[in-house]
């Protein structure tokens, strides 16, 4: 017999941390740049939110040079390289939408997970992987991987309906504790209390 436990989030830090202040509606990316993690349809998808929305990028990775290059001249996308876990919270908790556009081979999505707890609304792909935590219209909004006008309209929601957002937003809160590291470890305990008195897990 076998049980399959959840990768743990320490919420208690990441609620810690004060969250970056904005002086306009900002979407924020974390990740790899590359084709899987679906940089390149966000970019495009931005085009079409509102003049005075920003976008963070963070991390780096093969195609950084060339969506920079892209980009040059966009005042409205601020490329932040690699950030510390300390910023990445900050940015989650100052941020309206995190937004996790991949395009595949994600197994399980930690980063939504983080989003909730820092009470960040969540746009991202409708893939298996991140299904595992997020549920569209419960606790995040899912576009068809892939497509930029999908995409477009879950973010373009995201900012401008505010009953939507309250309600994502607490929903995640509570699908984040779910997956809490003071949850996991219970769990472990639970499992080595019967295991030490040969009962099954």
């Amino acid at each position: 017999n076998y049980e399959i436990l959840f990768n743990g989030v320490d919420i208690e830090q990441i609620q810690q941390i004060p969250p970056l202040p904005t002086e306009a509606p900002t979407i924020f990316f974390c990740g790899r740049h590359e084709d899987r993690k679906g940089l390149r349809v966000l970019i495009e998808a931005f085009e079409a939110m509102p003049d005075n929305t920003m976008l963070w990028v963070a991390g780096e990775g093969p195609d950084t040079i060339g969506l920079m290059q892209q980009t040059a001249g966009h005042d409205r996308i601020q490329w932040l390289g690699r950030i510390t876990d300390e910023d990445k919270f900050a940015r989650l908790r100052g941020a309206d939408v995190f937004c996790a556009p991949s395009l595949g081979g994600e197994s399980f999505g930690v980063v939504l997970i983080e989003a909730m707890a820092a009470n960040t609304t969540v746009v991202a792909s409708a893939l298996d992987g991140y299904r595992n935590v997020a549920t569209h219209e419960l606790n995040a909004l899912l576009a068809e991987p892939g497509s930029v006008d999908g995409l477009a309209r879950q973010l373009q929601r995201a900012l401008d309906d505010e009953a939507v957002t309250v309600a994502l937003r607490s929903a995640g809160m509570v699908r984040a504790q779910r997956f809490s590291m003071s949850s996991l470890v219970d769990r472990y305990v639970e499992i080595y209390e019967r295991l030490i008195a040969n009962e099954p897990a």
